[in-house]
């Protein structure tokens, strides 16, 4: 059997981690936002850190003090959607026939030499990881672990760096090798967001399979709060194989305000198959049987429930919430390399399978600061969340 490609692009960038918020606390409350897109630090999502200095007229540093109610950043870890899940896939397919491909943008920083020290101990192939001038994205997760009765909260505050540069030819025509063509948090790489509709419709003349996996386009926000946002062309639906959101990003990219109506948007707007997940809560999966197996009706599917039976048995191992969505897709994604290498084809992917590994991914991720799982030795978190996947399953 051939050996199998992902080829992944998308959002990269380091992750400075503060796990001592309090959005409730007098400091932090002035910064949040107020309604959305008025550029204040939003519970759950993502802002960039210009737009929090204009709305609060305050410095970086004031911003960050504040958020972290004064504590000091508690982790650095590599973070971002695209790498972070690309990350857990190949942590995933580590003994499988299938080579993970990244495609990306990175300053010629002290930042981005971390990066690439961390990924030097992944699978992860990074010759298509481009180092350009500028400074490295990063993104200042502030986690406040008292918010959802106890189950986790983050706020992200966002620096584009080189991600805002204007990249010719990216990805390029090598990305188009992969068997399967994952494009994540593209919303945060605007050289890659505003050609999606062009890429994702060449993916499917070349029979490639196309996944996107979203994040909060703060772009499209700003422009307008209640238009929905763009997500590759009027008819780039049709071209998506498997779409992965979270609830709000559902919410806004089909402009809807009720939650049933956007997964009814879903539904019938010409993608194959998605996830939606729904925080710590149960997520939703649905197929029309062109990718996935036909699923009967929009299913409704349970997180790991050992994962948190693990959690509750042993609170000192907590981690943070950060990264639980990517290591979630990474999951999802990693699985149909498995799949495929089983023999199975676009029609006859198990949705329960890839649920199984993707819940296992998000809930894995909760015994960890940030979004990437540090290896001892290969296999090692393959070993970890086979536990999860096989209870799952039962």
């Amino acid at each position: 059997m051939a050996r199998k490609t992902l080829s992944v692009c998308g959002c990269s960038l380091t992750d400075y981690l503060y796990t001592h918020s309090d959005f409730n606390s007098p400091e932090v409350q002035p910064l949040l936002s107020k309604e959305n897109g008025d550029g204040g630090v939003a519970i759950g999502k993502l802002v960039f850190m210009e737009d929090v200095q204009a709305f609060t007229g305050l410095d970086r540093e004031s911003i960050l003090k504040g958020m972290s109610n004064g504590y000091d950043i508690s982790a650095r870890n590599v973070g971002g959607p695209a790498i972070a899940g690309a990350i857990n896939a190949a942590q995933i397919l580590y003994a499988a026939e299938a080579d993970v491909d990244f495609y990306g943008l990175c300053g010629d920083d002290e930042t981005g030499k971390f990066i690439f020290d961390c990924l030097a101990t992944t699978d992860v192939k990074t010759e298509h990881y481009q180092t350009i001038s500028g400074p490295t994205p990063c993104t200042y997760v502030f986690s406040d672990p008292s918010w959802h009765d106890g189950k986790g909260e983050r706020s992200f505050v966002n620096l584009l760096g080189v991600a805002a540069a204007e990249v010719k030819d990216f990805p390029g025509d090598s990305f188009f090798k992969g068997d399967i063509l994952w494009f994540s948090a593209t919303a945060l790489v605007p050289c890659i967001h505003d050609q999606l509709g062009d890429l994702l419709r060449r993916g499917k003349k070349e029979g490639k399979i196309n996944i996107v996996s979203t994040v909060f386009d703060f772009r499209s926000e700003k422009k307008s709060a209640t238009e929905p946002w763009q997500l590759g062309n009027a008819d780039s639906w049709q071209d998506m194989d498997l779409l992965i959101m979270d609830k709000d990003e559902a919410l806004r990219i089909s402009g809807k305000t009720d939650f049933e109506e956007a997964v009814q948007f879903f539904t019938t707007c010409g993608v194959a198959s998605f996830f939606i997940t729904c925080g710590a809560k149960s997520f939703l999966a649905w197929s029309d049987g062109r990718f996935y197996s036909k699923s009967n009706g929009v299913l409704t599917l349970p997180v790991s429930a050992l994962a948190d039976q693990d959690l509750a048995e042993h609170p000192e191992r907590r981690g943070d919430t950060t990264g639980c969505g990517d290591n979630f897709a990474g999951g999802i994604v990693a699985s149909l390399i498995l799949q495929m290498n089983d023999g199975r084809t676009q029609g006859g992917f198990s949705i329960m399978e890839s649920a199984a590994w993707g819940a296992a991914s998000g809930g894995a991720a909760c015994f960890q600061i940030g979004s990437m799982y540090r290896e001892k030795a290969r296999g090692e978190k393959y070993a970890v969340l086979e536990r999860y996947v096989k209870a799952y399953l039962a």
